[in-house]
């Protein structure tokens, strides 16, 4: 009998080092995320968030490598960039803006942003009455709405949602937990998401979980 096929990793990270001062968060740290939810679970303080931050560039490992598919961030860390979509847990960069500017200006960065899904995101999530007007003048649920529609459009090979759920109201849950539920089965895209709420039955039932260790 022939055994299941593997998938191929979306990203891999592999031999990765991070320190803030006095604190060493990862050392060593390996792990291939193949297409799919994953959901990465631990104490507050284990390093969920920085993991994510040094996934997407924010922050720079002292040692490793990370991979999408072909691409090194490393050697090519405007490519890997391009490939790694990361929604922060609190707000929207250029808040200056409208959210209906934000979203062209994500498209001008992103070639594989998906501007025709941007729409159904707005009406599902009733944003359509704020499109006008300035991010920095909405509420905080409604900004998180905006960072969440631009990584649901993104079209990146690697999706990174930080907390999702929180400052939500339950309309808005119940719609991002049927986005995710669709997430956790999907071949072509790898997502990668931090979460202290439920995601949902369907999303629980098909996503990988990886709990990462207390740090001491």
């Amino acid at each position: 009998m022939m055994s299941p096929s593997v998938p191929t990793p979306v990203l891999s990270v592999q031999n990765l080092g991070f320190s803030y001062p006095g604190r060493t968060v990862f050392g060593g740290w390996s792990h291939d995320f193949s297409a799919g939810l994953t959901w990465i679970r631990g104490h507050n303080g284990c390093g969920k968030s920085t993991l994510l931050r040094l996934f997407c560039g924010a922050l720079t490992p002292s040692t490793g490598d990370l991979r999408i598919d072909r691409t090194d961030a490393r050697t090519e860390p405007l490519a890997y960039r391009r490939s790694v979509y990361w929604s922060a847990p609190d707000g929207v960069a250029f808040d200056h803006l409208t959210p209906r500017e934000y979203f062209g200006f994500i498209a001008g960065l992103y070639a594989s942003f998906d501007i025709a899904a941007v729409g159904p995101c707005v009406n599902a999530l009733g944003l359509h009455p704020f499109l006008d007007q300035r991010i920095s003048q909405l509420s905080t649920g409604t900004q998180k709405k905006i960072g969440l529609i631009a990584a649901l459009a993104a079209g990146t090979p690697v999706v990174l949602l930080d907390e999702p759920l929180a400052a939500l109201d339950q309309a808005a849950v119940a719609v991002v937990r049927d986005r995710l539920a669709t997430a956790a089965v999907q071949r072509d895209r790898v997502w990668i998401l931090t979460s202290h709420e439920p995601l949902g039955e369907r999303a629980e039932a098909s996503c990988r979980v990886l709990d990462l260790p207390a740090q001491h």
